[in-house]
Protein backbone atom coordinates (compact mmCIF):
# COMPACT_ATOMS: atom_id res chain seq x y z
CA UNK A 1 0.00 0.00 0.00
CA UNK A 2 1.39 3.04 -1.05
CA UNK A 3 2.78 5.68 2.39
CA UNK A 4 1.09 8.94 2.04
CA UNK A 5 3.61 12.17 2.92
CA UNK A 6 1.71 14.40 4.95
CA UNK A 7 2.66 18.01 3.65
CA UNK A 8 -0.99 19.37 4.25
CA UNK A 9 -0.76 22.87 6.04
CA UNK A 10 -2.90 23.48 9.35
CA UNK A 11 -5.03 25.39 6.88
CA UNK A 12 -5.07 25.37 2.94
CA UNK A 13 -4.25 27.77 0.87
CA UNK A 14 -6.84 28.84 -2.24
CA UNK A 15 -5.01 26.87 -5.26
CA UNK A 16 -3.81 30.26 -7.36
CA UNK A 17 -0.43 29.78 -9.13
CA UNK A 18 1.76 32.31 -8.42
CA UNK A 19 5.31 33.27 -9.06
CA UNK A 20 8.43 31.36 -7.90
CA UNK A 21 12.00 31.78 -8.06
CA UNK A 22 14.74 28.58 -9.53
CA UNK A 23 15.89 29.15 -5.55
CA UNK A 24 12.46 28.67 -3.92
CA UNK A 25 11.59 25.21 -5.94
CA UNK A 26 15.26 24.18 -4.51
CA UNK A 27 14.26 25.26 -1.25
CA UNK A 28 11.19 23.18 -1.45
CA UNK A 29 12.90 20.56 -2.85
CA UNK A 30 15.55 20.31 -0.39
CA UNK A 31 12.72 20.21 2.98
CA UNK A 32 11.09 17.57 0.57
CA UNK A 33 14.06 15.63 0.82
CA UNK A 34 14.38 16.02 4.56
CA UNK A 35 10.57 14.45 4.30
CA UNK A 36 11.56 11.39 2.47
CA UNK A 37 14.48 10.78 4.36
CA UNK A 38 12.07 11.04 7.62
CA UNK A 39 8.99 8.88 6.05
CA UNK A 40 11.55 5.89 4.54
CA UNK A 41 14.45 5.56 6.64
CA UNK A 42 17.32 3.29 5.92
CA UNK A 43 15.41 2.27 2.98
CA UNK A 44 15.82 5.75 1.05
CA UNK A 45 18.38 5.04 -2.11
CA UNK A 46 18.30 7.95 -3.70
CA UNK A 47 16.22 11.64 -4.15
CA UNK A 48 16.93 13.82 -6.92
CA UNK A 49 14.94 16.53 -9.11
CA UNK A 50 14.12 16.06 -12.72
CA UNK A 51 12.96 18.41 -15.67
CA UNK A 52 12.87 22.45 -15.81
CA UNK A 53 14.09 23.04 -12.23
CA UNK A 54 16.90 19.99 -12.42
CA UNK A 55 17.80 22.13 -15.73
CA UNK A 56 17.78 25.61 -14.55
CA UNK A 57 15.69 26.40 -16.93
CA UNK A 58 12.79 26.77 -15.05
CA UNK A 59 10.00 29.62 -15.30
CA UNK A 60 8.00 31.61 -12.56
CA UNK A 61 4.80 29.00 -13.01
CA UNK A 62 7.17 26.07 -13.43
CA UNK A 63 6.30 23.07 -11.22
CA UNK A 64 8.75 21.09 -9.50
CA UNK A 65 9.68 17.20 -10.40
CA UNK A 66 11.17 14.95 -7.96
CA UNK A 67 12.57 11.16 -8.34
CA UNK A 68 12.45 8.90 -5.00
CA UNK A 69 14.39 6.02 -5.51
CA UNK A 70 13.87 2.83 -2.73
CA UNK A 71 15.67 -0.36 -1.69
CA UNK A 72 12.90 -2.31 -2.38
CA UNK A 73 10.98 -3.97 -5.15
CA UNK A 74 7.64 -3.54 -6.68
CA UNK A 75 7.16 -0.35 -5.51
CA UNK A 76 5.47 2.58 -8.32
CA UNK A 77 3.16 5.11 -7.06
CA UNK A 78 3.72 9.06 -6.62
CA UNK A 79 2.16 11.81 -4.85
CA UNK A 80 1.09 15.25 -6.66
CA UNK A 81 0.00 18.12 -4.71
CA UNK A 82 -0.36 22.07 -5.10
CA UNK A 83 -0.03 24.17 -2.12
CA UNK A 84 -1.90 27.54 -3.26
CA UNK A 85 0.79 28.75 -5.22
CA UNK A 86 3.09 26.18 -6.36
CA UNK A 87 2.80 22.34 -7.51
CA UNK A 88 4.94 19.53 -6.73
CA UNK A 89 5.08 16.19 -7.89
CA UNK A 90 7.52 12.90 -5.88
CA UNK A 91 7.06 10.05 -8.19
CA UNK A 92 8.22 6.45 -5.60
CA UNK A 93 10.22 4.00 -7.57
CA UNK A 94 11.78 0.91 -6.26
CA UNK A 95 15.04 0.86 -7.77
CA UNK A 96 14.46 -2.17 -9.58
CA UNK A 97 11.30 -0.17 -11.39
CA UNK A 98 12.79 2.65 -12.18
CA UNK A 99 15.93 1.34 -13.78
CA UNK A 100 13.88 -1.33 -15.86
CA UNK A 101 11.56 1.83 -16.98
CA UNK A 102 15.00 3.68 -17.64
CA UNK A 103 16.36 0.96 -19.90
CA UNK A 104 13.07 0.69 -21.72
CA UNK A 105 13.40 1.72 -25.61
CA UNK A 106 10.11 2.62 -27.54
CA UNK A 107 8.98 4.81 -29.66
CA UNK A 108 8.16 7.94 -27.98
CA UNK A 109 11.71 7.02 -26.04
CA UNK A 110 13.06 10.40 -26.85
CA UNK A 111 10.06 12.75 -24.82
CA UNK A 112 10.02 9.77 -22.28
CA UNK A 113 13.41 9.19 -21.18
CA UNK A 114 14.87 12.62 -21.01
CA UNK A 115 13.45 13.00 -17.50
CA UNK A 116 16.44 9.93 -16.48
CA UNK A 117 18.81 11.91 -17.74
CA UNK A 118 20.33 15.54 -16.06
CA UNK A 119 19.03 14.65 -13.18
CA UNK A 120 20.11 16.97 -9.73
CA UNK A 121 20.42 14.72 -6.81
CA UNK A 122 19.69 15.68 -3.45
CA UNK A 123 20.44 12.46 -1.79
CA UNK A 124 22.60 10.14 -3.49
CA UNK A 125 25.63 8.18 -1.62
CA UNK A 126 25.81 5.26 -3.97
CA UNK A 127 25.73 7.49 -7.39
CA UNK A 128 22.48 6.19 -8.38
CA UNK A 129 21.51 8.85 -10.68
CA UNK A 130 24.64 8.05 -12.98
CA UNK A 131 23.68 4.81 -12.78
CA UNK A 132 20.03 5.28 -14.00
CA UNK A 133 21.86 7.89 -16.87
CA UNK A 134 23.59 5.21 -18.02
CA UNK A 135 20.71 2.80 -18.36
CA UNK A 136 18.65 4.92 -20.89
CA UNK A 137 21.71 5.01 -23.45
CA UNK A 138 23.51 1.96 -22.93
CA UNK A 139 21.05 -0.24 -24.49
CA UNK A 140 21.39 -2.56 -27.83
CA UNK A 141 21.45 -0.82 -31.06
CA UNK A 142 19.33 -3.85 -32.21
CA UNK A 143 16.21 -2.17 -29.28
CA UNK A 144 16.49 1.36 -30.94
CA UNK A 145 16.36 -0.06 -34.66
CA UNK A 146 13.34 -2.02 -33.74
CA UNK A 147 11.69 0.78 -31.92
CA UNK A 148 12.38 2.90 -34.91
CA UNK A 149 10.62 0.58 -36.92
CA UNK A 150 7.36 0.19 -34.61
CA UNK A 151 6.88 3.65 -34.40
CA UNK A 152 6.87 4.68 -38.29
CA UNK A 153 4.62 1.33 -38.97
CA UNK A 154 2.86 1.68 -35.87
CA UNK A 155 2.19 5.55 -35.78
CA UNK A 156 3.36 7.69 -38.84
CA UNK A 157 2.45 4.92 -41.64
CA UNK A 158 -1.14 5.93 -39.89
CA UNK A 159 -0.88 9.08 -39.81
CA UNK A 160 -0.13 9.58 -43.31
CA UNK A 161 -2.91 7.17 -44.29
CA UNK A 162 -5.32 9.66 -42.71
CA UNK A 163 -4.24 12.66 -44.53
CA UNK A 164 -4.49 10.68 -48.04
CA UNK A 165 -8.10 9.88 -46.70
CA UNK A 166 -8.78 13.81 -45.85
CA UNK A 167 -7.49 14.74 -49.15
CA UNK A 168 -9.84 12.21 -51.12
CA UNK A 169 -12.68 12.53 -49.68
CA UNK A 170 -12.29 16.48 -49.46
CA UNK A 171 -11.77 17.32 -45.76
CA UNK A 172 -8.85 19.40 -45.69
CA UNK A 173 -9.86 21.00 -42.39
CA UNK A 174 -8.32 17.88 -40.75
CA UNK A 175 -4.88 18.22 -42.25
CA UNK A 176 -3.33 20.44 -40.31
CA UNK A 177 -3.63 18.75 -37.09
CA UNK A 178 -2.18 15.59 -39.16
CA UNK A 179 1.00 18.09 -39.65
CA UNK A 180 1.57 18.37 -35.96
CA UNK A 181 0.76 14.72 -35.30
CA UNK A 182 3.35 13.79 -38.22
CA UNK A 183 5.81 16.58 -37.73
CA UNK A 184 6.01 14.97 -34.25
CA UNK A 185 6.25 11.44 -33.97
CA UNK A 186 8.99 12.83 -37.05
CA UNK A 187 10.87 14.13 -34.17
CA UNK A 188 10.55 10.91 -32.01
CA UNK A 189 12.18 8.76 -34.82
CA UNK A 190 14.75 11.37 -35.58
CA UNK A 191 15.71 11.25 -31.48
CA UNK A 192 15.69 7.44 -31.80
CA UNK A 193 18.12 7.40 -35.06
CA UNK A 194 20.19 9.88 -33.02
CA UNK A 195 20.06 8.32 -29.35
CA UNK A 196 19.19 11.67 -28.17
CA UNK A 197 16.54 12.65 -25.54
CA UNK A 198 14.56 15.84 -26.23
CA UNK A 199 14.68 18.33 -22.67
CA UNK A 200 10.78 19.34 -22.79
CA UNK A 201 7.94 18.46 -24.89
CA UNK A 202 7.31 22.13 -26.09
CA UNK A 203 11.11 22.24 -27.83
CA UNK A 204 11.18 18.48 -29.03
CA UNK A 205 10.78 19.71 -33.34
CA UNK A 206 13.05 22.87 -32.50
CA UNK A 207 15.52 20.40 -30.86
CA UNK A 208 14.80 17.40 -33.85
CA UNK A 209 15.99 20.11 -36.26
CA UNK A 210 19.57 20.35 -34.82
CA UNK A 211 20.24 16.83 -35.11
CA UNK A 212 22.80 15.57 -37.29
CA UNK A 213 20.82 12.30 -38.69
CA UNK A 214 17.93 13.53 -40.11
CA UNK A 215 15.73 12.70 -42.92
CA UNK A 216 15.61 15.30 -45.85
CA UNK A 217 12.06 16.19 -45.68
CA UNK A 218 11.58 16.96 -42.08
CA UNK A 219 12.86 20.74 -42.01
CA UNK A 220 10.29 21.99 -44.01
CA UNK A 221 7.28 20.13 -42.53
CA UNK A 222 8.63 20.98 -39.15
CA UNK A 223 9.23 24.79 -40.39
CA UNK A 224 5.61 24.84 -41.17
CA UNK A 225 4.62 23.75 -38.23
CA UNK A 226 6.63 25.51 -35.31
CA UNK A 227 5.71 28.77 -37.42
CA UNK A 228 2.26 27.61 -37.59
CA UNK A 229 1.83 28.20 -41.17
CA UNK A 230 -0.44 25.56 -41.69
CA UNK A 231 -3.60 27.68 -43.68
CA UNK A 232 -3.19 25.90 -47.14
CA UNK A 233 -3.35 22.17 -46.68
CA UNK A 234 -2.70 21.94 -50.33
CA UNK A 235 0.92 22.88 -48.87
CA UNK A 236 0.96 21.47 -45.66
CA UNK A 237 -0.09 18.11 -47.73
CA UNK A 238 2.72 18.21 -49.85
CA UNK A 239 4.94 18.98 -47.67
CA UNK A 240 3.71 15.58 -45.51
CA UNK A 241 4.13 13.54 -48.73
CA UNK A 242 7.82 14.59 -49.53
CA UNK A 243 8.50 13.51 -45.81
CA UNK A 244 7.07 11.01 -45.60
CA UNK A 245 9.23 9.93 -49.33
CA UNK A 246 12.53 10.96 -47.34
CA UNK A 247 11.63 9.37 -44.17
CA UNK A 248 11.13 5.53 -46.11
CA UNK A 249 14.49 6.00 -48.28
CA UNK A 250 16.36 7.24 -44.84
CA UNK A 251 15.30 3.95 -42.84
CA UNK A 252 16.07 1.86 -45.87
CA UNK A 253 19.76 3.17 -46.00
CA UNK A 254 19.49 2.07 -42.20
CA UNK A 255 18.69 -1.31 -43.18
CA UNK A 256 15.44 -1.33 -41.38
CA UNK A 257 12.97 -3.04 -43.47
CA UNK A 258 9.39 -1.89 -43.46
CA UNK A 259 7.21 -4.08 -45.78
CA UNK A 260 6.87 -7.74 -44.49
CA UNK A 261 8.07 -10.35 -47.06
CA UNK A 262 4.95 -12.42 -46.30
CA UNK A 263 1.41 -11.55 -46.87
CA UNK A 264 0.23 -12.64 -43.59
CA UNK A 265 3.60 -12.98 -41.25
CA UNK A 266 2.25 -15.08 -38.49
Amino acid sequence: MARVIDLTPAVTPTADPLPQTHGDRLTLAREITVRLQEVHGNVLKAVGVYGSTARGTDGPYSDLEMWCVLRTSGEDYSHEWTHGPWKAEVDVYSEDVILAEASEVQGKWSRTHGSFQGVLPLFDPDGFFEQLRRAVTEQPEARFREALRGLIVGELYEEVAKVRNAVAAGHQEAIPTEAVEIATYGAFAIGLANRRCFTTGTRTLEEALTLPDRPAGYDSLATLVMAGTLSDPAVVAEAIEQFWTDLVLWVERRGIILVESRRIPF
